[in-house]
């Protein structure tokens, strides 16, 4: 445990290598063509909010975090999963994300729903500003809250509850942990912060942060089409062409598959930690 915000700001920097707002936004830019395929997939699959983000949204109505007369920025919402779970339980959503197809399919899904208290801004956080404040800020496995600096400016907009939902260590995809491996691929930032990591320094911060985990398991199976166009994008993203990634998946999925599916195995575990800004 680190003794001071200070000693835990500089392992943080160390061990996440984000870098400065202005690197975070060249990187950014390389995962742009990844996001635009997710949303691709999900265009046309049913509006509705995942059973997940329900569960969240009525935990933060029991917590009375989301009530009627709040607002709500959602950073890095995407294609809004959470803020069309929060939006029936509050006055408005806004949805700041850098990707403005992800934003066009929030759009259609609010629109199916018949929801129109949510907010699409196609904005990266780290050039985003506001002069009102926001009761509540959330963010969920989204890599812009990646440093004590980032912590204190997402307080700063907002004035009743600061949520993050995050990963735990023990999360895995296991063929795709397997492949990186293969592939030799480090991430170099860009990726989500682990959960200790921001209970250590919102703790030395002074804040008094609760925690709630869940974990979940489930399988996903992909035909070899739908499974060389998801890794030739992802890959990309870590720099790795298709001249090179092409073969390995190709060989990849002919070594793992059975019956021409290849089943990928999964384990999420999440935490939510959730803190009043500025509490002392």
């Amino acid at each position: 445990m680190f003794q001071t915000v200070e000693e835990c700001r500089l392992a943080w920097a160390e061990k996440g290598r984000h870098g400065t707002p202005e690197e975070r936004l060249a990187r950014g830019a390389l995962w742009d063509g990844y996001y635009a395929y997710l949303a691709r997939e999900r265009a046309d699959a049913p509006p509705e909010p995942s059973p997940a983000a329900l569960a969240l949204a009525d935990h933060l109505c029991r917590a009375s975090i989301l009530t009627p007369e709040r607002t709500v920025l959602d950073i890095g919402g995407g294609m809004g999963d959470y803020a069309l779970a929060f939006a029936p339980h509050c006055r408005q959503v806004t949805v700041l994300d850098r990707s403005g197809v992800c934003l066009d399919v929030l759009r259609r899904r609010a629109e199916r729903l018949g929801i129109q208290n949510v907010v699409p801004l196609e904005e990266p956080w780290e050039t985003y500003q506001t002069e009102e404040p926001f009761d509540v800020g959330f963010s969920a496995m989204c890599p812009a809250v990646c440093s004590y600096e980032e912590l204190l400016r997402m307080e700063s907009m907002a004035r009743e509850t600061c949520c993050l939902v995050t990963v735990m260590r023990g999360s895995y995809d296991r063929h795709r942990r397997e492949m990186m491996r293969r592939l030799q691929i480090v991430p170099k930032g860009g990726m989500a912060t682990e959960a200790l990591q921001y209970y250590e320094m919102l703790y030395l911060m002074g804040r008094m942060p609760e925690v709630k985990c869940r974990e979940s398991r489930h399988t996903s199976p992909m035909e070899r089409e739908a499974f060389l166009e998801r890794y030739r994008v992802y890959f990309r993203v870590f720099g790795v062409e298709e001249d090179v990634s092409e073969p390995f998946l190709e060989a990849y999925f002919a070594e793992n598959e059975a019956g021409g599916i290849l089943v990928e195995e999964s384990r999420m575990r999440q935490a939510l930690i959730s803190w009043r800004p500025g509490q002392t």
